[in-house]
């Protein structure tokens, strides 16, 4: 039942986010066009969705990854909301405010807020389950 209701928990947050997903994976796409810089972010944003990936299999298995991914992803993740807007900014724009960052991090956090809930909680759970292995390793 517990698998089960996991799956049903993954594919909602998915369908929900899906639109910013899209929005996310188009975007990467189009950025090649037009920097280098927008081609390295793309990269980290694509990387955080692959780790999301990897995390929300294995929560599903109940399996743990391995430390670097939840790490790793959630690092990619907040990078990529914070160096999207400078990336892809018009040659023209000279210089860049916090709130042109914010504004970018808070449409990507709306459009895809079910995914990111659940990245909150698939980093805890892969995180204490590495914790507990190991602990379970060291005890006589």
């Amino acid at each position: 039942m517990k698998t089960t209701r996991r799956i049903f928990v993954v594919v909602a947050c998915y369908l929900l986010s899906s639109y910013g997903l899209l929005l996310s994976l188009m975007l990467i796409g189009m950025s090649g066009i037009k920097s280098l810089g927008g081609t390295l972010v793309g990269m980290l944003i694509l990387f955080a969705w692959a780790c999301h990936i990897m995390m929300s299999i294995n929560w599903v298995a109940d399996k743990p990854v391995q430390r670097w991914v939840p790490a790793y992803g959630t690092l990619a993740g907040i990078m990529g909301l914070i160096l999207w807007p400078m990336a892809m900014a018009d040659s023209s724009v000279k210089e860049f405010v916090l709130i042109d960052i914010l504004r970018a991090a808070v449409m990507g956090l709306v459009l895809t807020l079910p995914c990111f809930l659940l990245a909150m909680h698939l980093v805890r759970f892969h995180l204490r389950a590495q914790r507990t292995a190991q602990a379970s390793e060291f005890k006589p």
